[in-house]
């Protein structure tokens, strides 16, 4: 009577001893060479199962590892910038978007500063006038958006006579001792006649006079999707970089979006497009001729909030702190991001700057 068999040979045995003295047997058997041969596959399969396994996990880590030493290069390879007059953070909300880096950043009015802090997360340095260029890490471009007001319609035109307008010389001190190879400045279109237009030639004159070639336009807000009518002049000077197609930096028809201030705020606005935001003349009658934050809308009288004026200056997600009268200077006084996401997009276009995003 058959109590044991063999799992390889189907040998059968009566008695339990000799069953396990065969299984004990260095040859194998020889009776069943289709099932030895597919056990023997399925060990081997078993085992390069194993081995893949084992494969995948080390492929895995070298993945891990590359990817961890190519964020660390682009780090490394960041293009740095450095961001004066800084007030809100305009340019650095749209570069920080771009993959470029901040290295340093001045203003003199202290809630600006601490927005910039709250959003940045960067310690702004004060007056410009006593920082030393020298000491500051090396950088590729200087964003300035000089005072304005010295130019400005809103202010008395002194120009340089003003001493918010010798600020263009501090800015200047930057770029005699630091040599960025991209020069940003931004100011109000009235310089460009101002003074019949030797104010303007000054800024250029000196720009050039260190090698910077410079080219220069009035963009206006309602032309790139902020139905706002706020118009600001750039000024850009470029050196020891390479540039394509300079003369072509501010063609700028793929940028361009219309919409209404309806659409764009969310409510039934009488006017298509809102006023230039200003620092001063708040609560102005809605139809005096300071007026910039009244509107009709729905047949009534609307007053611009807080969260209207972040949103026509595009900062559409910024954690804004200080009380009402600060914020709206902060407001006033800001670059509209679309304007600097622009310029920083054709950076990337036009230079040998990438972005590491």
């Amino acid at each position: 009577m058959v109590k044991y068999s063999c799992e390889l040979c189907e040998k059968g045995f009566s008695q339990k001893s000799k069953w396990d003295f065969h299984n004990r047997r260095k040859t194998l058997c020889e009776n069943n060479p289709d099932k030895i041969r597919a056990l023997t596959d399925k060990a081997v399969e078993e085992k390069l199962q194993e081995l893949n396994k084992n494969l995948s996990v080390e492929n895995e880590e070298v993945i891990v590892n590359t990817d961890t030493m190519q964020q660390q290069e682009n780090q490394t390879n960041r293009v740095k910038y450095i961001d004066l007059f800084c007030g809100m953070g305009s340019f650095h909300y749209s570069f920080q978007k771009l993959g470029f880096k901040c290295v340093m950043a001045s203003d003199i009015y202290k809630p600006a500063k601490e927005n910039y802090k709250k959003n940045y997360n960067i310690d702004v340095l004060g007056d410009i006038c006593g920082i030393e260029p020298s000491s500051i890490e090396s950088y590729e471009i200087l964003c300035a958006g000089f005072p304005c007001q010295p130019f400005s319609q809103a202010g008395h035109h002194r120009g340089f006579k003003d001493s918010r307008g010798t600020m263009f010389s501090q800015v200047m001190r930057f770029v005699k001792t630091n040599i960025p190879k991209v020069v940003i400045l931004e100011n109000v279109q009235g310089l460009l006649n101002h003074d019949k237009g030797k104010s303007f030639a000054k800024i250029k004159e000196d720009l050039e006079k260190e090698g910077y070639n410079v080219v220069y336009k009035v963009l206006k807000c309602s032309d790139y999707g902020i139905p706002q009518m706020r118009k600001r002049l750039f000024i850009l000077g470029f050196k020891n970089v390479e540039v394509t197609n300079l003369e072509k930096f501010f063609n700028l028809e793929h940028y361009k979006k219309t919409i209404t201030l309806s659409d764009y705020l969310g409510q039934n606005f009488k006017k298509d497009v809102a006023y230039t935001l200003r620092c001063g003349g708040k609560h102005s009658p809605i139809d005096g001729r300071h007026n910039w934050d009244g509107y009709w809308v729905d047949d009534k009288e609307y007053r611009l909030t807080i969260d209207d004026g972040l949103k026509l200056q595009g900062f559409n997600d910024y954690d804004f702190v200080g009380n009402k009268n600060e914020k709206w200077k902060m407001l006033g006084n800001t670059i509209p991001t679309i304007f600097t996401e622009i310029i920083g997009k054709q950076l990337i276009k036009h230079t040998s700057f990438n972005s590491n995003v």
